[in-house]
């Protein structure tokens, strides 16, 4: 059996298009995690560079792999903000650690 013409070509550029749409919606998907990525890493920078700044005798290198177990975005912001609140570089420890 043989199929119109107009159909295969309906059929065709159907595919094509899905294809399109799935592809912009992976590029989409692949730049929001790019971005999500890049703002954590930048929170988590800003983080050790204020403690380093603020406790340089303290090893604040050591806090970088509990800092990047952090998914949300505000609590990195969080963090942030109460780096330059705390008295010591413990204080600073036992609140990450909550």
């Amino acid at each position: 059996m043989q199929e119109n013409p107009f159909i295969q070509e309906i059929i065709k550029e159907a595919r094509e298009d899905a294809m399109a749409s799935g592809l912009e919606r992976g590029i989409e998907r692949g730049l929001e995690r790019g971005l999500e990525r890049g703002q954590k890493k930048c929170a988590i920078d800003l983080i050790l560079d204020m403690l380093n700044e603020q406790f340089p005798d303290d090893e604040v290198h050591e806090l970088e792999p509990a800092l990047e177990e952090i998914d949300e975005l505000e609590r990195l912001k969080q963090l942030h903000r109460r780096v330059s609140k705390v008295q010591s570089y413990e204080e600073f420890k036992q609140i990450l650690e909550n």
